[in-house]
């Protein structure tokens, strides 16, 4: 009976012995996978932000998120919000308004012109812009804006073309119906190209952008004057009501422009060349540039001429 016992002992013991190896491999493995599923929740972790995974943890060749958020900024014509540079004038409701006939000087680069005293001169809003001013009205306020650009911005035709492009016609008449092109010879070489457009001003209210002006019953004053250096184009534009009233003002303000004359001692304004371009006398010897002008100009005295000069 004890040899039963025992041999069954002995039995039991054998069938318990994989049970408990397989315990101790488990517990063997375990660190190893719970040391493997917090690495691999590491990575998760650090590839969260771009969603993709590599050997190495996060992707190198990953962009860095944008430090201002949302999309990438447009370019400087593909957005129609108003670009850093250049500030939307702000215009003021209609006011009544008479045109005393009393003007104030103003001086551009290389040109002079009298504006009338009414009109307000702002700073200019962007870098691209020479001068402003607001004109007053019974339809609100206009605006004048002056530009100029070194080399020059297209020729006349060129202008007046895209500016009449910036108005829609009244039904049944075409641009030029309502369009009028007038020619002025000015002082000192100057010369004016003025045209005259009414209808729905639809250009765009940033250059380049989407956004447009759908502003019925205005009218444009728009010029482009040549004849001292680099051509001025002068851009007048706002309600009917109140480009109308200063129709006579604006063509007198064109006579009196002027190629603004240099301080003493200094060369002519507008594109005016480089030193060493200077031109020299005509006929005169290589050096001559840099002598005194007041040993220059003096003439030498006759002594045959010195006696007979009166005292």
């Amino acid at each position: 009976m004890s040899r039963i016992i025992a041999h069954t002992a002995a039995l039991g013991a054998l069938l318990l012995l994989p049970t408990a190896c397989d315990s101790g491999a488990k517990k063997e493995a375990s660190p190893k996978a719970a040391h493997a599923k917090k690495g691999d929740a590491s990575k998760g972790a650090a590839n969260k932000g771009d969603g993709k995974t590599t050997s190495h943890g996060s992707n190198p060749h990953a962009k860095a998120p944008n430090p201002h958020g949302g999309a990438a900024p447009a370019g400087p014509h593909g957005s129609a919000k108003m670009p850093p540079m250049m500030k939307k004038t702000v215009l003021g409701p209609p006011r009544e308004v008479t045109p005393s006939g009393d003007v104030t000087p103003a001086t551009l680069t290389g040109l002079t012109l009298a504006v009338p005293k009414e009109w307000e001169s702002n700073p200019p809003s962007s870098s691209m812009r020479l001068a402003q001013w607001i004109m007053p009205g019974p339809g609100g306020d206009a605006e004048l804006v002056v530009y100029r650009f070194p080399g020059g911005g297209g020729g006349v035709t060129a202008n007046i073309d895209r500016w009449k492009g910036q108005f829609q016609p009244p039904e049944g008449k075409t641009i030029d119906d309502v369009s009028k092109l007038t020619s002025i010879d000015g002082e000192g070489g100057l010369k004016t190209t003025l045209v005259d457009v009414t209808g729905t001003y639809v250009a765009a209210v940033v250059p380049g952008g989407d956004e447009k002006h759908n502003s019925s019953e205005y009218r444009m004053f728009a010029a482009v004057v040549e004849g001292s250096g680099d051509a001025y184009y002068f851009k007048a534009v706002g309600p009917s009501k109140t480009v109308g009233l200063w129709a006579e003002p604006f063509s007198a303000m064109i006579t009196t422009f002027k190629v603004a004359t240099a301080a003493k001692g200094a060369a002519a304004a507008g594109d005016a060349p480089k030193p060493a371009d200077a031109p020299k006398a005509e006929g005169a010897p290589a050096g001559a540039d840099k002598a005194d002008p007041a040993k220059k100009a003096a003439p030498k005295a006759d002594p045959a001429k010195k006696a007979a000069a009166p005292k």
